[in-house]
């Protein structure tokens, strides 16, 4: 059987061969480019919204500086 590969972009299983950008798959060229956008050291990206997900970890570990 093979092994589920999970996008680490969007989280959701890859179907077929996916989109291989560095050393990550995607799930599409959507995700692909998502995921190779650069991020600062606290999670943020170049957009102004974070994802659900993103924001409750900032509350819970806020930066210390």
């Amino acid at each position: 059987m093979a092994e589920t590969m999970i996008c680490p972009n969007c989280k959701e299983e890859i179907e077929g061969e996916g989109v291989r950008r560095g050393g990550a798959v995607y799930c599409s060229e959507a995700c692909a480019f998502e995921g190779g956008r650069a991020k600062d050291c606290a999670g943020r990206t170049d957009v102004n919204r974070a994802s659900l997900e993103e924001e409750l970890e900032f509350r819970k570990n806020p930066p210390t500086s």
